[in-house]
């Protein structure tokens, strides 16, 4: 299939993309390079909880020492927090999602706010490297709270996340992206990726 067919349905037309991924693996650079391309928000729920925290807004204190060393925030306060972000009118031409949703209720929330809006299925894309690059990674980047415990949680925790989320939202609107080597480089393979998933889509509508 051509190039140019690849790309008949670009993020920026009511598209969501869900943006997977461990520590360290460039999540929040490549989101913010999809977004400033395709003209769409990038929302991060680590972002989100960070803003409340400077603020002092919207966070329990029993979960502060919780948010700080990487843990997952229970599904109410995840979607109270995202819920209030989706809902503004800059997503209307969509929006990338990083770190939500990461369980079944927060799924059912997106699902819900999706069938509102009329909006088509998720893309699903999971930037990917092998446990022994992301424990470097991690232990290069010398944070406090990158404790050996606290890696190894976080790897297995993305792991169960892309399993979740390649089962929920299915393979045919799932793919990957190597997350190794230089930040372009990457962002090359993400748009390969995506290319694939546009062309299932085309394919299927025939």
């Amino acid at each position: 299939m051509p190039a140019a067919a690849l790309a008949q349905v670009p993020l920026g037309n009511g598209e969501i993309l869900i943006l997977a991924g461990p520590p360290g693996s460039g999540k929040t650079l490549q989101a913010g390079k999809l977004g400033k391309k395709y003209k769409i928000p990038s929302i991060s729920l680590a972002s989100i909880v960070s803003d409340h925290l400077r603020s002092g807004r919207g966070i329990p204190e029993p979960l502060r020492a919780g948010v700080a060393s990487g843990e997952l925030l229970d599904d109410r306060t995840a979607i109270d927090l995202v819920g209030v972000r989706i809902e503004r009118p800059d997503t209307a031409r969509g929006f990338i999602l990083d770190g939500f949703p990461a369980t079944e209720a927060q799924a059912k929330h997106l699902d819900r706010f999706i069938a509102r809006h009329k909006l088509p299925r998720p893309i699903v894309l999971v930037l990917s490297a092998p446990d022994a690059v992301m424990r470097q990674r991690l232990q290069k980047r010398g944070r406090a709270d990158d404790t050996s415990d606290n890696i190894e949680r976080r790897i297995a925790e993305f792991h169960r996340e892309r399993a979740f989320l390649e089962t929920w939202y299915t393979t045919q609107n799932s793919v990957t992206a190597d997350s190794t080597g230089d930040p372009s480089d990457v962002f090359a393979r993400i748009e390969r990726a995506l290319e694939t998933v546009f062309a299932r889509r085309a394919l299927k509508v025939r």
